[in-house]
């Protein structure tokens, strides 16, 4: 709607009143329409709450690209108007000279400047320090009197953190557990402790807790268990987002996705995977080439190799994506479940191997093939020993990794049926070597 009415040269007022009458995340949408002349004349129409409220919604890397368009001074009235944790992702990714120039002309007492410093992808990156607090020996009518009088400084009223005299964290209470209550009570009785995390703790960490415990918002401390900040419930959502994205790009052995990236760029930020997933799969044409006289005797060997390597592949993938949701489930049993994907491994290898051996009888008889029962015979033992192996490899190698420390989601599917096709290819000739080769030699 914006790239129409700028298209259309739309009086200011006309883009005024859709800019006032339209979400800011539809207009952090549209912005990604528009060319950088455009989005700086978008800007100039807007007071600094609005363009705040729009970079909020934006990538932290396009909001500081369109950051950067603002003067000193109206990048300090933006940074006043965001929430803390939005302006430091965003002043994160300035340039150093930009930052340091920023943060020079910010009011030392700012928010932000207590988060900037906090290592990417950890709790004190995420959390933000505006959110409401009370004492535990306070009564419910005080208490209910400071959340009304801050909660225009906070990010989320859902949750009311509670501290000692020393400001360590003793427990929290739901806004609407606070209004039920009535005086005379202190808010030590109507408190619960729910588990927290440190300030220090990875991306993972939360994603598991919040998985693992709910709740609407996250106390985040230090070693001393001094309250420093919380992670809301929209942050939360983001960290599920950027983590969901991430396990997909390791699985699929990509880089950092980015949509905005040059088409060259892009190409060669692949080309560095794409190498080594092609340097792994030399090891198949190398196999391959050792059964060249069984392959040149029995051709029809060929026409069913596609089906053995596709079926254990497609097997591992399947346990190598069970076993990833099962490490990652508090409660689960990994090695348990891993032994169920391996026995039902061997129970699909049977069946599959059972329809291609009368697949291949039948293939057989309509080219009117010599030796049909032991050729039929290779096509369906390979594919239940391919079938068999795969969720064994599939469920090995995440696990391993998960005991070594190490992220399993870099078990890659392009990874691992690489590897089962390389055994696919050892147990198909092999065993058409050792079964064929005595039928036709002798």
């Amino acid at each position: 709607m914006l790239k129409t009415l700028l298209d259309s040269q739309a009086s200011k007022e006309e883009i005024l009143k859709v800019l006032e009458d339209t979400h800011a995340y539809d207009l952090a949408k549209m912005f990604s329409e528009l060319s950088e002349d455009e989005q700086e004349k978008i800007f100039s129409f807007l007071d600094s709450d609005k363009v705040a409220e729009i970079l909020a919604y934006l990538n932290p890397v396009d909001a500081a690209d369109l950051f950067q368009t603002l003067s000193i001074e109206e990048q300090k009235e933006v940074v006043e108007e965001l929430e803390p944790d939005d302006a430091a992702d965003i002043i994160n990714e300035l340039p150093d000279e930009d930052r340091v120039e920023l943060i020079k002309v910010l009011d030392q007492d700012e928010d932000v400047l207590s988060l900037i410093n906090y290592e990417e992808f950890t709790a004190g990156s995420y959390m933000t320090n505006e959110f409401l607090v009370v004492k535990e020996s306070d009564d419910v009518k005080d208490a209910t009197k400071k959340v009304i009088k801050d909660a225009d400084f906070a990010s989320s009223i859902q949750t009311i953190f509670v501290v000692d005299d020393n400001n360590h964290y003793v427990g929290q209470v739901t806004l609407k557990d606070l209004i039920k209550s009535r005086s005379p009570k202190v808010i030590s009785e109507i408190m619960e402790i729910e588990p927290t995390v440190l300030v220090t703790d990875e991306v993972d960490t939360l994603v598991k807790h919040m998985k693992h415990y709910g709740g609407y918002d996250l106390a985040v401390l230090d070693e001393t268990g001094t309250l420093l900040g919380a992670i809301t419930m929209d942050d939360i959502l983001d960290i599920y987002k950027e983590e969901a994205i991430e396990d997909l790009e390791k699985l699929s052995a990509l880089p950092d996705t980015d949509f905005n990236e040059n088409l060259f760029k892009s190409a060669f930020h692949r080309l560095p995977w794409l190498i080594i997933l092609m340097l792994l799969s030399l090891p198949i044409a190398f196999v391959t080439s050792q059964f060249e006289e069984i392959l040149a005797s029995v051709v029809i060997l060929a026409l069913f190799q596609p089906l053995i390597l596709d079926s254990g592949g497609d097997v591992a993938s399947q346990t190598l994506a069970v076993t990833l949701i099962s490490l990652t489930q508090k409660d689960s049993k990994p090695a348990k479940n891993g032994f169920k994907e391996i026995i039902s491994g061997m129970m699909s290898g049977f069946v599959m191997g059972l329809l291609a051996f009368v697949a291949t009888v039948a293939v057989g008889y309509i080219m009117g093939l010599d030796h049909i029962y032991a050729i039929s015979f290779v096509v369906g033992g390979a594919l239940f020993i391919t079938v068999a192996l795969a969720p064994i490899l599939g469920f090995l190698v995440p696990y391993i990794l998960k005991l070594l420390k190490l992220d399993p989601a870099v078990a890659s599917g392009p990874f691992i049926t690489t590897m089962i096709d390389i055994i696919s290819v050892i147990v198909y000739f092999g065993l058409a070597t050792l079964v064929l080769g005595g039928v036709i030699n002798g």
